[in-house]
């Protein structure tokens, strides 16, 4: 038997297959779910998705933050984007970091730009996990 992983992103599903194991970056720090793990559901923080398959191997991903439903049999993930590594360009991925880091750089710190901030700094934040699973 398998563990079902579901991954759904505002724009559909990103990912549904069978493994043998999941590990995600919760909020208190990671943790792996296997097949028959108790029902939860539990937040989720940007980070590496690793996904460990029932044949060997494993593959990684880019999650933003979200939420994770444990159900025994499956998982879903809702979260805001997923990138596997294999389809994470490094170059584009470092351009729009570094452009993000500039930016927020250049902005004052006040209350005026406090949306402008947090959105930049979330690109970045974004931009890092997807560099440091596309170089797993």
């Amino acid at each position: 038997m398998a563990l079902e992983l579901v991954v759904v992103t505002p724009e559909g599903e990103a990912l549904c297959e069978e493994i043998e194991q999941v590990v995600l970056p919760g909020e208190a720090g990671n943790f792996g779910v296997l097949e028959s793990h108790e029902r939860f559901l539990t937040p989720l923080k940007p980070g590496p998705m690793e996904i460990i398959r029932s044949g060997g191997g494993n593959e990684w991903a880019a999650i933003t933050s979200g939420f994770a439903e444990v159900d025994g049999s499956r998982v879903v993930v809702l979260v805001d984007t997923c990138a596997l590594a294999k389809e994470i360009d490094r170059d584009a991925t470092e351009s729009r970091r570094a452009e993000a880091a500039d930016e927020l750089d250049g902005l004052a710190a006040d209350d005026a730009n406090a949306g402008e901030r947090a959105r930049l700094a979330g690109v970045v934040a974004r931009a890092e996990v997807e560099l440091d699973v596309a170089g797993r």
